[in-house]
Formats: C-alpha cells, structure tokens, sequence
C-alpha cells in the first residue's frame, strides 16, 4: 500500500469515527466542543472539519490515474455533490428531532392530558431520527463508492 493509500484510508477511518461520534452527541455537546475548538483556534466554522477532509480525499481519490475521462469525472463530483446535499439535509433534520424530543420530553415531564399526544409524537420522531441515519448511511456510501472511483 502506497503512501497515497494509506493516507487516504487513514482519513477514511478518522471521517467515520467523527460522525460516528458526532451522531452521539447531543446538541449542548456538540457546542460545547465548538466553543472549544474555535478558542483554541483550530476551526472558525464546522467543527468537525467535514468540508476540507472530503475535498483532501476528494483529490486524493480522483487524482488522472483513477479516473481516465474529464467526462466520467465531472460525473462522479456531480454525484459527490448531491449526495453531500443529501447528507447535509439529514444532519439539519437531526437537529431538528433533537430539539423535538427535548421538547417533547418536557412536555411528557409536565403530564396532563396531553401525555398520548405527546407520546404519539415521540413514536413519530424516533421513526423520523432512524429514517434520517439511514439516509447518513446510505450517503456516506455513495461519497465512499465515489471517491473510490465509482464503477469503472
């Protein structure tokens, strides 16, 4: 295994480890770290550094010898492109359920007649936050098939 390789399969494991850890997070967590992070100078936006270690793997991976046409490469960046929309819509939806169900157990918390409506919501938002990982999932997929070049 070359250099390149090694690199790239090392950036691989570090990218599924943030959002592995990312995903369990809380918000309050996860902006605790920030705060950290942007004091100690390391990010100014996106603490995880999402953006620029996707483009370092990007070029890695799509470097001339791994994709012989210009046409078969603006594709496959095409494809990168939607599936990192894609992956961005979930992760804002994520946050979006995790504000709901501190909501929702605050209001299950106060009691009253509400408690089935609640409960009900609940049911409906944890279906909601699966559909979303499996939606990370399967997109981090796809960034992965594309970096690696796709079928060729």
């Amino acid at each position: 295994m070359n250099t390149t390789t090694s690199l790239l399969a090392e950036l691989r494991h570090a990218d599924a480890i943030i959002k592995a850890m990312l995903n369990a997070m809380t918000v309050q967590q996860k902006a605790r770290v920030a705060e950290k992070l942007e004091a100690d100078g390391i990010v100014t936006d996106g603490m995880s550094r999402h953006h620029e270690r996707r483009a370092v793997m990007e070029a890695a991976a799509l470097a001339p010898t791994t994709v012989d046409s210009a046409i078969q490469r603006q594709n496959m960046l095409d494809i990168k492109a939607r599936a990192c929309d894609a992956a961005a819509q979930a992760a804002d939806i994520a946050h979006l359920l995790q504000a709901t169900f501190e909501k929702l157990d605050d209001l299950a918390a106060a009691g009253g007649p509400m408690v089935n409506v609640v409960s009900a919501a609940n049911c409906f938002a944890i279906c909601s936050a699966r559909n979303v990982e499996l939606i990370r999932e399967a997109t981090a997929d796809i960034i992965a098939l594309v970096l690696e070049g796709g079928a060729q």
